[in-house]
């Protein structure tokens, strides 16, 4: 590298750093993660997950992060230190990513690999958040980089299955690579070898099925000891599969898979003609083919596909990448186009940096001062973190596709009846038909959250459909009148049904939970709506 493109590359690094470390406080929080933080609370409580409350992705992640969630307590900022575990993950990343391009590239390809992943913007803003997703890239990257390291010993290959065993208890997504591995492989092993023997493949594989098979038996073992073994089976591979249900063209997808491989393995072949193979040849071409392979098996296979899924092929694009732009002509105008382009992605996604966290701190804020510890509280994937949900399912894109499709029942106004669940998240399109118009009629905003209560209209009639205390309020505190033909005199106990308040003044009046009012909250003033 010439002084100027050192220059260059240390002045690009250091704004990406700078970036970094801004978007971290900056950028908003995904509701992926307070729905991850949720179910880690719940072991904090002595909850098992899937049997006490529900969730959809494997473990571990979740069990392993849970001892630092009850370091903090309860607090509004909570997803700052959750998110500070993930910088060691992206640290080792970032090692990983350098160390493997430097063993089969050049050095200057190795430190614009580094620099491309980062310019990534999937990259750089997912791994800043606490999710799944980034505990499973760092183990899958810490497979990489034992596979790559030396000659294929079964030790290795065992260490290798090992690995990619306890990546699977992080995400279910482990399956695509542990098959694109096997067909990068073999692809890599037919195209490259004049001399090819069978019990050479079967000393590669056993090793490593063994070594892959350890962790997942032994925290199946645990599920089941605790009784939740059944519940993990549902939640992670029946839940998960009933939204291909939702979706008929994925079957369509699904056919055209073979065919496309057969004409990716038919291009490869033509490629590997053309390579004389060495040791980093042959690492070369199997990182180029497992990009390729286990891009087009996301793309057939997952049904439902977001930019995180291809978070374990990112790493290998930005060698692929930086590869191909170092034996051009026109490398310099071509890596300056890259990187302006990227950086332009970044400040988009980013909308230029803008504070986006205090929306979900203003609302913990108020979950937090709004119920206390033990009671439910109704949100629409666990984003309230502190408190249980009186409903199984979440609603996030797999369980609202499922309701609207009559797979999963919509209980939440008898499921919050029965828990006397008397705080909700505020009105959204991610709400059922019929849980939306509960919750319209008997719930009322007092900020970022509402309360079961609602105005009293002029007739005086209101119907409760929670049991519970409630108040008879006006803007101006509590309202004077009678209440089903007694004096009003403060917070009374109101059973499900029809109720009569006849108001003294001409003032508008609201029924509402009581201890909302207790705490300081009035749907005539709102309250944390300062972001």
């Amino acid at each position: 590298m010439s002084r100027i493109e050192r220059f260059l590359a240390g002045g690009l690094a250091l704004l990406l750093l700078l970036s970094r470390a801004a978007a971290f406080f900056r950028y908003r929080f995904d509701s992926d993660e307070p729905q991850h933080l949720h179910v880690a609370w719940g072991w904090t409580q002595g909850l098992v997950q899937y049997r006490d409350l529900f969730d959809n992705h494997t473990p571990l992640f979740h069990m392993v992060t849970a001892p630092w969630l009850a370091l903090f307590g309860e607090r509004a900022d909570i997803l700052f230190y959750m998110r500070a575990l993930m910088i060691p993950i992206w640290l080792f990343v970032s090692a990983v990513t350098w160390i493997v391009a430097r063993r089969f590239y050049s050095q200057r390809v190795a430190i614009w690999s580094l620099l491309i992943l980062h310019l990534f913007p999937t990259f750089f803003l997912k791994s800043l958040e606490y999710r799944t997703d980034n505990l499973w890239l760092g183990l899958w990257m810490a497979a990489l980089l034992v596979l790559t390291g030396g000659e294929l010993t079964r030790l290795r290959l065992f260490t290798t299955g090992l690995i990619l065993g306890t990546a699977a208890c992080v995400s279910l997504k482990t399956s695509l690579l542990v098959i694109t591995l096997l067909l990068a492989g073999a692809t890599t092993w037919i195209f490259s070898n004049e001399t090819r023997r069978w019990r050479d493949a079967a000393r590669v594989v056993i090793p490593a099925l063994l070594g892959l098979a350890i962790v997942p038996s032994l925290l199946a073992a645990v599920f089941v000891k605790l009784g939740a073994w059944p519940d993990l089976v549902y939640c992670n591979f029946t839940f998960n599969e009933l939204v291909s249900k939702t979706r008929p063209h994925s079957q369509f997808v699904r056919l055209i898979y073979f065919p496309s491989l057969f004409l990716m393995l038919y291009a490869l072949r033509e490629r590997a003609a053309k390579i004389v193979f060495d040791r980093a040849a042959r690492w070369r071409f199997f990182i180029f083919t497992f990009a390729l392979l286990f891009t087009l098996t996301l793309a057939c296979w997952w049904i439902l596909i977001s930019a995180r899924d291809a978070l374990a092929v990112l790493p290998l694009y930005a060698m692929i990448i930086a590869f191909w732009i170092d034996v051009q002509p026109f490398r310099a105008p071509a890596l300056a186009a890259w990187t302006l382009l990227c950086l332009y992605g970044l400040g988009h996604y980013t909308e230029w940096l803008k504070n986006d966290t205090r929306e979900f701190t203003t609302m913990m804020n108020q979950a937090l001062g709004l119920t206390r510890p033990g009671e439910p509280l109704m949100d629409f994937k666990g984003e309230t973190i502190y408190r249980r949900r009186p409903y199984y399912f979440i609603f996030e894109a797999i369980g609202r596709a499922e309701m609207r499709h009559g797979l999963i029942p919509d209980t939440i106004a008898t499921d919050m009846i029965r828990a006397r669940c008397h705080v909700a998240q505020a009105d959204g399109r991610f709400w059922p038909p019929r849980a939306k118009q509960f919750l319209l009629e008997h719930f009322i905003d007092v900020g970022r959250l509402r309360v079961s209560g609602n105005v009293i209209p002029e007739s005086g009639a209101f119907e409760t459909a929670i049991p519970g205390r409630y108040v008879i309020i006006d803007p101006h505190g509590g309202a004077a009148g009678t209440l089903d033909g007694a004096r009003y005199h403060g917070a009374v106990e109101l059973a499900p049904g029809m109720h009569h308040f006849a108001r003294a003044a001409d003032e508008r009046v609201a029924w509402l939970w009581a201890p909302a009012f207790e705490r300081g909250y009035s749907p005539f003033h709102l309250r944390d709506l300062d972001f």
